[in-house]
């Protein structure tokens, strides 16, 4: 098979059109298998465009009795009666907040299984409709009925930022999914995907008979591309990407692992690639932030842009297993959210307190995300940021802070007035962090000495930057606190030039006001 012929499924969410347009398939099918096997009734969080309309969209084929697909899988074996069931598929992933009227696009989907199934409407009830559509295709075929519901949650996300309308959409889709439950005597099979683990008491109230396997370590693989699956299915494309940017096979593993790579849903997990960022950049034999560029996360820049905490503090932070069931925990910490939609994964898990590390996956969200909270913050376009951002590498990596803080000086010009609550010396200091981590320096804030801690330490090959920043003082006042805690000492015999630089933020002008450096 030439380097050429392999067709990645890039956006293709359909299993047969999958099979039968011959695309690259991860087979998943004994997981699926020993899923449908086990039970009757799952949900399954995961981050968008990871898989979860693949994955039921296959499990329907499977029910369907649609044998031919599955040929040469692994399912084939272990299947051996193919029996054929009703299907009921609902995907509500293609709702936006503009739309509002849910009612209408499930009407339109309603609709299309009271006419597959000879269903009389006699209500206009969504639930009640619901659940005479799942009566109605069990009498119509004398079996019981599969139903699959993909991105349960999209009209509960899309409206995070607006209490009234989750509220509205949150009841709806309550009085719909109790049926899971109320109906149980007719369906065979349900299970419902989505990005949110709201709790059970916002939306699956009742709902006791839904298995939650979004945390468990047997299926912790079912979405995603594992490595061992990277390397026995994608060997032509790694081998496409290695010429294309004149490295050997394994540098371009290497490459792929560092930005698509690291994702854990379970304490127990293989390294889960994302889907997504993986096969575009095998299709096209480059490393580019694909998942990023599908959706700019907005609610949650600005969500993220609200927090008064450390960012590095932030994106590492360890939390109990309880908060990450949540999404509605938001409200007082944005750390399930970035968990969900997959800015943060599981890095280590801590059984005596039932507590996980959260970290940031891989290169492509650390870049993109920290990219999109800069430009945010600094109201500027992100192709005028990324071009500026390469002069401050320049002038650290050069050793020259000077023209480097004057050029940072003219980013913090662009903050918006419209958020002086933020103007406080985290906010500033949050802000460097993202800077400096952008254009790839090891910038580290809050860092413990032994007599206190360093508000800024930026090490490079040949340099040591030691920063205290202050806010509304002097520049003085903060090069004094370096001295007096000795927060250079450390660095005294490492062979690399320090310096030590006192920084004062202005409030009332949103910027660097003054700056001394000492080398």
């Amino acid at each position: 098979m030439s380097d050429y012929s392999v067709k990645y499924p890039i956006g293709v969410q359909t299993f047969s059109k999958l099979i039968e347009e011959d695309y690259l398939y991860i087979d998943k099918t004994a997981l699926i298998y020993r899923l449908i096997s086990k039970g009757n009734y799952y949900f399954l969080s995961r981050p968008r465009r990871f898989g979860k309309s693949l994955l039921l969209s296959t499990i329907a084929a499977y029910f369907e009795g649609r044998k031919d697909l599955f040929r040469g899988l692994a399912i084939e074996k272990l299947e051996q009666s193919w029996i054929s069931y009703p299907v009921i598929m609902l995907s509500l992933a293609g709702y936006r907040p503009t739309d509002r009227n849910l009612t209408a696009m499930l009407d339109n989907r309603f609709h299309e299984f009271e006419s597959r199934y000879g269903i009389v409407r006699n209500t206009e009830d969504p639930a009640e409709r619901f659940r005479n559509i799942i009566r109605g295709a069990y009498e119509a075929t004398g079996s019981k009925v599969v139903i699959l519901i993909d991105e349960y949650d999209a009209p509960m996300v899309a409206h995070l930022d607006n209490d009234a309308n989750r509220e509205e959409v949150r009841d709806l889709l309550k009085s719909i999914y109790s049926n899971l439950k109320d109906m149980d005597m007719y369906i065979k099979f349900a299970m419902l995907t989505g990005v949110s683990r709201f709790s059970r008491m916002t939306i699956f109230s009742g709902l006791n008979n839904l298995k939650d396997i979004s945390l468990l370590p047997e299926w912790s693989a079912i979405c995603g591309i594992t490595e061992s699956e990277l390397r026995n299915n994608c060997r032509d494309g790694i081998s496409r990407l290695a010429a294309r940017q004149h490295i050997d096979y394994e540098g371009a593993l290497a490459l792929l692992k560092a930005n698509y790579d690291g994702y854990h849903f379970t304490e127990e997990s293989p390294d889960i690639y994302n889907p997504y960022s993986l096969l575009n950049a095998l299709n096209d034999s480059r490393i580019a932030p694909y998942w990023f560029q599908t959706a700019t996360p907005t609610f949650l820049v600005k969500y993220i842009t609200r927090q008064t905490q450390s960012l590095p503090r932030l994106f590492r932070e360890d939390v109990p297993e309880m908060m990450l069931a949540d999404i509605e925990a938001y409200k007082t910490t944005p750390l399930a959210l970035l968990f969900q939609t997959g800015y943060l994964t599981i890095k280590d898990y801590n059984p005596r307190r039932r507590s996980f590390l959260l970290g940031i996956p891989n290169k492509e969200v650390e870049e993109s995300l920290f990219m999109e909270l800069l430009s945010f913050n600094m109201n500027m376009e992100k192709y005028s940021l990324d071009k500026r951002l390469w002069d401050i590498r320049d002038a650290f990596q050069s050793g020259n802070p000077n023209l480097g803080l004057d050029i940072i000086r003219s980013f913090f010009k662009g903050i918006p007035g419209n958020i002086t609550a933020n103007h406080t010396e985290i906010f500033f200091e949050n802000n460097l962090y993202l800077l400096f981590r952008l254009i790839g320096i090891d910038a580290r804030t809050e860092w413990w000495t032994s007599d206190g801690r360093i508000d800024l330490l930026l090490e490079l090959p040949d340099f040591v930057y030691v920063m205290e920043l202050k806010l509304d003082k002097s520049p003085e006042e903060a090069l004094a606190q370096i001295d007096s805690k000795e927060y250079a000492l450390p660095w005294k015999d490492d062979g690399r030039k320090v310096f030590k630089i006192g920084i004062n933020f202005l409030s009332s002008s949103r910027n660097i006001d003054s700056w001394i450096i000492r080398s």
